[in-house]
């Protein structure tokens, strides 16, 4: 019988580290690299190209996961798709693999492969739409995979499910001679057939199936992040302040004394977020929108929140912390250098 395979878009920091995940526990993990558009950061400032970037490439070869030829090639090989982009790219990447699920060979090709739960007829892709995204883009998402692939099928394209994932990428820790493996949580909505190797996969990649409403598991990854990156946000505003003032390591010693859990989850909140400022916008957006549509919060979410998205535009975008990557890390390492490269930003 041959391997699952799993399809990942994009590979990232998180792609990454769940590629390694699957690929430990004897999953094949494919990807597509060439002839489709990336976002890449050069200098502050996001450009599109026609092809992975090295960084990305190595990052790709660095996991052992097999680049495929196109979007078609992906969904006809995979049995399951992980969407894992930028949240603005999240509503463009489900477009690309519905529609190569529904040019006409693609059926009779996924056909020609056998199914992995030995089933006459292979099962229909599941497509896990993973990113920070709202509730209603979710649910446009979905609508793209309703129609049936021909006119002989029944159902919905392929199975649909919106979640996302609650945590840092996956990575093994070693103790008393033992490695396992930390794992975020992933949390998805939606009507799933819990075949056998969903019910494998699920355990590997720590699923927790919330409810059986497309947008429900969107709304509760989104609630989450409001809390801890709201928190980063917060903390950004209040450091670059004080620094200003020259005021800081009073500041932070105040916290040590009276508040030093918030000290703990501020300063590396803080020291962490550069790297991902740029992805964080649009989440933060998408949470305002969540507030006010979900929550019957009547535009209060949209200031705030909105608010919280310029805080991350600006590191992004008008500061050299803009420029780090996760995994190749020179500034902001310390809340004091992260603070006052953020006071020092360029006017608006």
């Amino acid at each position: 019988m041959r391997p699952v395979t799993v399809g990942i878009v994009s590979i990232g920091d998180m792609g990454l580290g769940m590629a390694r995940l699957l690929k430990a526990h004897d999953y094949r993990v494919v990807t597509v690299a060439e002839g489709r558009r990336y976002e890449c950061r050069e200098g502050n400032h996001g450009r599109a190209l026609t092809a992975a970037s090295e960084h990305t490439l190595a990052r790709i070869h660095s996991a052992g996961i097999e680049i495929l030829p196109s979007d078609q090639a992906l969904v006809i090989q995979a049995d399951y798709v992980l969407s894992i982009v930028p949240p603005r790219n999240a509503v463009a990447t489900a477009g690309r693999i519905a529609e190569a699920y529904a040019q006409p060979s693609t059926g009779s090709l996924r056909e020609a492969l056998e199914d992995v739960e030995s089933k006459p007829k292979r099962s229909k892709l599941y497509y896990l739409e993973l990113n920070a995204v709202p509730a209603r883009l979710a649910s446009e998402m979905a609508a793209q995979f309703d129609e049936p692939t021909t006119t002989t099928d029944s159902g919905p394209r392929c199975h649909f499910l919106d979640g996302g994932i609650i945590g840092a990428p996956p990575w093994q820790s070693t103790q008393d001679g033992r490695t396992t493996w930390k794992r975020p949580s992933v949390v998805l909505s939606g009507v799933v057939d819990l075949a056998p190797a969903f019910a494998t996969l699920a355990e590997v990649l720590n699923i927790k199936l919330v409810s059986p409403r497309i947008g429900a598991a969107s709304t509760l990854k989104l609630s989450f992040a409001a809390l801890t990156k709201g928190l980063t946000a917060l903390s950004i505003l209040s450091f670059s302040t004080a620094q200003k003032e020259s005021m800081l390591p009073e500041l932070l010693a105040l916290l040590e004394e009276y508040s030093p859990r918030t000290a703990a989850l501020a300063t590396h909140g803080v020291i962490g977020m550069s790297p991902k400022a740029y992805r964080w916008e649009d989440e933060m957006r998408g949470i305002g929108e969540t507030f006010d549509a979900e929550g019957g919060w009547n535009g209060v979410g949209t200031d705030v929140y909105g608010g919280f998205a310029e805080i991350y535009r600006t590191i992004a975008e008008d500061t050299v912390l803009g420029e780090e990557r996760v995994e190749h890390r020179v500034r902001g390492m310390t809340v004091e250098d992260a603070a006052q490269i953020i006071a020092e930003r360029r006017p608006q």
